[in-house]
């Protein structure tokens, strides 16, 4: 077993009301005299369900955006900065120092070479003699899939804390690659129909991530804190569905990078988690109906409702994840952690109940732990 002792979340200072980044956009294709319907950007932006957003990177420059160089270089910063505050106030909690911590995981999709897990030890005093293990290109699937990772490491080392962070920067496309792609692809629709669909999707996640940070303290069986009461890692299954590398993710194009997130995902959440779901409880000898916390990534809230619909759940099952979209929107890999924060910091089922934590990312994956109180 591995237990999860506390969880601890990180947001950056600024915070930015929907219509505030949806106007943002319509100014700029008006400032840029691009032909196209600005009805869409408020459509879209509304359809998400999501009332703000924190960010990393400032939109003062939205309008005149720094080149590749300085904006990459803002956000790793940006970003270790953040990881380090989640990482201290989860430790302030259990009364550990960094150099109690034996395993690190670190989940993000900032290019950071050294990693970010490099730069934390330069930044808290982790032992030097720190097993690390940086997870890149997981995406929103990160949050859940390293969870899964850290257990089972603890597993083999049931004496040992372990530390799993994660944090995206997505505010970064704001800092002129979200810019420069639209007019590079809304130039080209006249004689280019086919880039509509690319415009659409790009208006869409540009709606929809914003930026935080996630952090959990997990111990193994033998670990001090480990004690009655706390969640413990039961059991954890990964799927990744053949064929479909293209649904989500990130690609590098001329004019910076582009977030992919095509409309099928939400069909393949329902195979994908099917595949997932349904072999795991069946090896514990469990139905649906004994699963009393359901910890869902919110992807957007064509995922809630596909979850919602495929598994038959009342109207109060995924509150938590369409409370966390409506606040902070999709802030990939950490999300899953802010709903297993808000899942602690609430009334606690009863001892031996079961919760599922999932997240969906790039593959297209799907990563499913069974959890039991």
């Amino acid at each position: 077993m591995a237990f999860i002792v506390a969880t601890s979340i990180g947001f950056p200072t600024h915070y930015y009301p929907q219509e505030v980044l949806a106007n943002a956009l319509r100014k700029y294709f008006l400032a840029m005299d691009l032909d196209f319907d600005l009805e869409i950007i408020d459509r879209f932006f509304t359809n998400v369900a999501i009332d703000g957003r924190y960010f990393m990177l400032p939109l003062d420059s939205f309008f005149d955006p720094p080149g590749m160089e300085v904006s990459v270089s803002k956000a790793i910063e940006a970003t270790v900065n953040l990881i380090g505050e989640t990482i201290s106030k989860l430790l302030d909690k259990v009364a550990l120092e960094p150099k109690d911590i034996s395993q690190l995981t670190s989940v993000s999709l900032a290019p950071a070479v050294p990693a970010i897990d490099t730069r934390l030890m330069n930044l808290l005093p982790f032992s030097s003699s720190l097993k690390r293990m940086p997870l890149g290109g997981v995406g929103c699937l990160g949050g859940a899939f390293g969870i899964s990772r850290v257990a089972e490491y603890l597993r083999g080392h049931p004496t040992e804390a372990a530390i799993l962070v994660a944090a995206e920067p997505s505010s970064a496309l704001w800092q002129g690659s979200l810019q420069r792609d639209l007019n590079s692809m809304i130039k080209k629709l006249p004689t280019d129909p086919s880039q509509y669909s690319d415009i659409i999707m790009t208006i869409v996640t540009a709606a929809l991530f914003g930026d935080g940070a996630g952090a959990v303290l997990m111990v193994g069986d033998d670990h001090p804190l480990a004690c009655p009461g706390q969640p413990q890692v039961i059991d954890s299954r990964s799927i990744m569905l053949p064929d479909t590398i293209n649904l989500m993710g990130m690609d590098v194009v001329d004019t910076g990078t582009r977030n992919i997130l095509r409309p099928k995902v939400a069909d393949h959440v329902k195979v994908g988690l099917r595949q997932a779901i349904d072999p795991l409880l069946a090896k514990h000898d469990l139905a649906v109906d004994k699963i009393s916390r359901w910890l869902v990534h919110p992807g957007g809230p064509k995922i809630i409702n596909a979850v919602e619909d495929e598994f038959a759940l009342d109207d109060q099952a995924l509150q938590l994840s369409r409370d966390a979209l409506a606040k902070i929107g999709n802030i990939s890999s950490p999300t899953v952690l802010y709903i297993l924060d808000r899942t602690l910091a609430g009334e606690q089922p009863p001892p031996g109940s079961y919760g599922l934590a999932i997240a969906m990312g790039p593959g297209f994956s799907q990563e499913v732990i069974l959890l039991q109180w």
